[in-house]
């Protein structure tokens, strides 16, 4: 509207002075109009630099997140720029859970993303935006025509994980499956899981050597599971310390 108004004032401001046969009634009018146009021109710059008729509305939203490979809890980042500021982290939820392309946090400096790792019943991603909203229809119907309500200020990606889930680069992650599959590490897996599972099964007979078979069945899970955990943090120090 603050656009028309421009072009009517302008339009009227040249009429009256050209054509009204009472000059005097017409420049008075005319420099009426033309202080309206006027002010309708730092109506407008002000809206557009200023934000004029506009504030910060911050809307917030959670969902939860799932990992991008099925039987691992990976969060997974990737590096873009030097100081961590336009990382971005890939995920899915469970809606896009069998999408063929993982969602992404934004790629902007104004896009801040955080990790907390604590005892969380399940993995989420809350995030916070902040736009530019006009206050009142008002002001949307004076400015509306410039097409800059919602405009995005900035955005902050907060995840939560678990304890049990791992915080790596997309690269890392490529380096952790591939040593994690290789031969020599599978070897050590066996003779050294075997020899970690022989002991805490002799450590806990000795602690109770009335054990049923189904005791030690599960001491037995307990120890393989405690290895394997073990093992896999030695293997993400490994990678993560380069």
């Amino acid at each position: 509207m603050i656009i028309v108004s421009i072009i009517i004032c302008a339009a009227l401001a040249y009429y009256f002075a050209v054509f009204l046969q009472n000059k005097k009634v017409g420049y008075g009018l005319s420099f009426t109009f033309i202080a309206l146009f006027l002010i309708s021109i730092v109506l407008l710059v002000l809206n557009e630099n200023n934000h004029f008729g506009m504030e910060k509305v911050t809307s917030s939203s959670t969902e939860q997140i799932q990992t991008v490979n099925k039987g691992s809890k990976l969060l997974l980042y990737k590096k873009l720029g030097t100081q961590g500021k336009e990382d971005v982290y890939v995920y899915r939820t469970p809606e896009t859970a069998k999408d063929k392309k993982p969602q992404t946090t934004k790629v902007d400096l104004h896009v801040t993303n955080k990790v907390k790792v604590g005892n969380y019943d399940a993995a989420t991603l809350t995030k916070k935006t902040t736009r530019w909203e006009y206050k009142n229809d008002f002001y949307s119907f004076l400015f509306g025509i410039s097409d800059n309500n919602k405009e995005f200020i900035k955005q902050t990606n907060t995840f939560k994980v678990g304890k049990d889930w791992l915080v790596l680069t997309t690269d890392q992650a490529k380096e952790l499956s591939k040593k994690a599959q290789s031969k020599s590490f599978k070897t050590q897996m066996k003779t050294e899981g075997a020899t970690y599972v022989k002991a805490a099964m002799m450590k806990a007979m000795q602690e109770n050597p009335t054990m049923t078979s189904a005791q030690q069945k599960k001491v037995q899970e307990q120890a393989t599971k405690a290895f394997k955990a073990q093992a896999m943090e030695k293997l993400v120090e490994e990678i993560t310390e380069k």
